[in-house]
């Protein structure tokens, strides 16, 4: 009675449309390292699909979390592909599920960045900072965010927008016009000009020096014809215009020694250059990881290559933010016992980013590498691991992705 017990529990709709859904979303897992995105959103949907059918009961939580979990997948796929609107549409269907999730918050906020919608990328990460105040990542990415939109602005206004003078003109003969325009008094030849008046009788002054004002001369009142004066000493004073400065004409001043800084106009943001020393030190933690390898023989890994991207120490208002993304190659050599070839090949890590560790790729690229199918290639396959997601423990995945996590916690220390 106890087996038939248990067998109508593992039965029960609602645990068929659990199993049925986890296998669709490791499924699509697999699809998304092998870089399969179309393949992968299919296995997703599915997931997603099978995980709606559990309502109202005691598994509900957790048919909601698989399906938040599909449909986010499933909008990283499309973000991978470039394909934002479809991203937004799958992150806002998470959200419907729960409208507290901070993870579709920040795929929905990474489509709207990539197709340059900065407000509501803010929106969505300021709304994900208030949920979760200590996630470095949502932080990293609303800076991001913010970078992105003043360089935007920058390149389209110009870094000198002085569009407002150009109302104004510039001519000369303005005080001329309007002088000619202001009407004079008519005169009349036969009325008699009246006579000046009778000066008043005076003691003169005792001699003496001429009166002077405190700079030594006389001061003049200039009277422009447009309803404004001024004061000048040169009665023939040119007037003053504002003009647009050409930046290229601008003797900038020299750069202050700062170890690689870049500072605002405003001495509120410093971005600090750490590439040189990001890669000197992962290639250190990553040349250090081994396999060993079933049934005997190990794989030992080199220096890595094809180096691309950039890591740097960024400080908003005194506060610090460490942002990284980088691509490279990591040769490796599996030596086993029992073959008379040393087998090469290279991890090839495609996106190793500040974002979360969901995010990161990996695949595997071999030079010379066993018959398909065969013992050793089986061996080699389970001392490798499949991804950085759902490598055990002792795989070259996981060697890697311990070393990784390491250098960010470095990183982040510095």
């Amino acid at each position: 009675h106890e087996a038939s017990g248990e067998d109508d529990l593992r039965m029960h709709p609602t645990n068929v449309s659990i199993r049925e859904a986890t296998a669709h979303k490791e499924a699509g897992s697999k699809l998304f390292s092998e870089a399969q995105y179309d393949q992968a959103v299919v296995e997703f949907l599915q997931g997603a699909e099978a995980a709606a059918k559990v309502e109202g009961n005691w598994r509900s939580q957790v048919a909601r979390d698989l399906r938040t979990a599909c449909l986010n997948n499933s909008a990283l796929a499309r973000i991978k592909q470039g394909r934002y609107e479809d991203a937004v549409s799958l992150c806002d269907q998470a959200l419907a599920v729960d409208a507290k999730c901070v993870k579709a918050l920040y795929r929905r906020a990474s489509a709207h960045l990539a197709a340059k919608a900065f407000a509501a990328a803010r929106s969505d990460l300021q709304k994900a900072t208030e949920l979760q105040p200590n996630n470095k990542e949502v932080k990293d990415k609303l800076v991001e965010a913010e970078r992105a939109e003043m360089a935007s602005h920058k390149a389209s206004k110009g870094a000198n927008d002085y569009s407002r003078f150009d109302s104004i003109s510039v001519s000369d003969e303005e005080d001329t016009e309007a002088a000619a325009e202001t009407p004079k008094p008519p005169t009349s030849p036969e009325a008699p000009r009246p006579a000046p008046p009778k000066a008043k009788h005076s003691p003169a002054p005792k001699a003496g020096p001429a009166p002077a004002d405190k700079d030594g001369g006389d001061d003049g009142e200039v009277k422009p014809g447009k309803g404004y004066r001024y004061w000048s000493k040169d009665k023939c004073a040119p007037r003053v215009i504002p003009q647009k400065i050409d930046p290229s004409t601008v003797q900038q001043p020299a750069p202050e020694p700062t170890s690689g800084s870049v500072w605002n106009a405003a001495g509120t943001y410093e971005e600090r250059d750490q590439t040189a020393w990001a890669r000197e030190h992962l290639a250190g933690l990553l040349g250090a990881v081994r396999a060993e390898v079933p049934g005997g023989g190990s794989v030992t890994c080199g220096s890595p290559k094809d180096w691309e991207g950039d890591a740097g120490i960024h400080l908003v208002r005194g506060r610090k933010r460490y942002l990284w993304d980088l691509k490279l190659s990591l040769p490796f050599e599996a030596d086993l016992p029992a073959a008379d070839t040393v087998f090469k090949g290279e991890l090839c890590v495609a996106d190793f980013s500040s974002d979360d560790v969901a995010d990161w790729e990996a695949s595997v690229k071999w030079s010379e590498r066993p018959r398909v199918g065969s013992d050793h290639d089986a061996s080699l396959a389970a001392a490798l691991g499949r991804s950085f997601q759902s490598a055990p423990d002792g795989t070259l995945f996981h060697g890697v992705r311990l070393a990784l996590t390491t250098f960010i916690e470095t990183f982040r220390a510095r």
